[in-house]
């Protein structure tokens, strides 16, 4: 009800995007970690790939994101590396992380001003580097570097971009704080 309020209601200025980009980047780094965690502890056998069991994990997965039957429609059985594929690179499915990285990074242009198709400071282009190579990327380039690594790769970039958008937009500068001294 309250997500539901703040977009039907609330004036999109900087204070909405901010809010927008605080729930498209943890909405990323919690699907990651979602899935990081049903690769490395919901199946503790190789034997049990592709079995009811595994079946199973991966539907309980799928529906933990409100995904399941965007899945099914899109992809028709369930198979470990279309989950892969929707939860981390599916285009249009709101918590896929490559849609919440693009949206996170539609809502810094929006902050900053600046044209989708450059940078203005330093969180724009750490956002633009992770939007682009995600953008490029398939399946098989993730399994084939290895999804756990992927995925802890892609929390610490958001927790990197996190960071630099409190050190962009939320500390004060030193030399603001010295010219207002020597002001005075």
């Amino acid at each position: 009800m309250l997500y539901g309020l703040a977009d039907s209601t609330v004036a999109r200025t900087e204070g909405w995007y901010f809010r927008q980009l605080g729930q498209l980047l943890e909405r990323a780094d919690k699907t990651s970690r979602i899935l990081d965690v049903k690769y490395h502890i919901l199946l503790p056998s190789v034997y049990e790939v592709g079995s009811p069991m595994d079946f199973l994990h991966w539907m309980a997965l799928l529906k933990s994101v409100t995904g399941f039957n965007t899945y099914r429609r899109l992809y028709g059985n369930i198979d470990p590396s279309g989950v892969v594929e929707f939860m981390v690179l599916n285009k249009y499915f709101p918590r896929s992380i490559y849609y919440c990285i693009k949206e996170a990074e539609r809502c810094l242009h929006c902050i900053s001003g600046t044209p989708t198709d450059g940078f203005k400071n330093s969180v724009e282009k750490a956002m633009g580097e992770m939007r682009s190579r995600m953008e490029y990327s398939d399946v098989d380039d993730i399994i084939s570097e290895g999804l756990h690594e992927y995925l802890d790769k892609t929390q610490l970039k958001i927790n990197h971009i996190s960071d630099l958008i409190d050190i962009t937009y939320f500390r004060i500068k030193e030399n603001t704080v010295t010219q207002s001294q020597s002001q005075s």
